[in-house]
């Protein structure tokens, strides 16, 4: 397949020969099939700071771009680019002068147009928002992301057992927020 022909429905391990090929249009596929996702965990990693969240998505597809030549295919590509945007996270975390502020104003409006289950959404929401960014991470990589206590320790280069703690902390945060059960 010559790289201007690239189609959205082609795997991935195809369009990212064509990428290396030089397809911008291999290339926006890609984009736009990873991206939501990507963001949609970004958002929650930096308590939903919209500008963050571009800013890392930003970097984290401008270090796919310069790594990908080091893409062996041993994971699955949107696996392999949520650990960049993830890194990406975590940098931008470490380097922040200062913590955001507390909750947005704009949940409360947004809860009243939209019903009951968004009220719940927004309440977990919030409550992701008032753990510390380590324990927010870890139940973010856990639990919405599906990594596994090993794959999180590698990723934040913790122990396994730290990994299992953090998360024993936030869920204790998250308990005592919303009484016994985390929904």
């Amino acid at each position: 397949m010559r790289p201007e022909l690239a189609q959205s429905d082609s795997p991935d391990e195809v369009l990212i020969r064509e990428v290396m090929s030089g397809s911008e249009r291999a290339f926006r596929h890609l984009y736009r099939r990873h991206t939501p996702r990507l963001r949609v965990m970004v958002l929650r990693l930096v308590r939903y700071d919209d500008a963050d969240a571009d800013d890392i998505v930003q970097d984290t597809w401008l270090a796919c771009c310069r790594g990908l030549h080091t893409f062996r295919g041993d994971a699955q590509f949107g696996t392999w680019l949520t650990r960049i945007g993830i890194r990406a996270a975590r940098h931008r975390m470490a380097h922040a002068l200062a913590e955001p502020t507390s909750l947005d104003p704009a949940d409360a409006a947004v809860a009243a147009t939209d019903g009951p289950s968004m009220d719940a959404a927004i309440d977990a929401e919030r409550a992701l928002r008032r753990l510390g960014d380590r324990d927010r991470i870890v139940f973010t990589l856990h639990y919405l992301e599906g990594l596994s206590h090993e794959e999180i320790a590698r990723e934040l280069g913790i122990a396994t057992g730290t990994s299992r703690a953090i998360l024993s902390r936030a869920l204790t945060a998250l308990r005592a927020h919303y009484g016994t059960e985390v929904p």
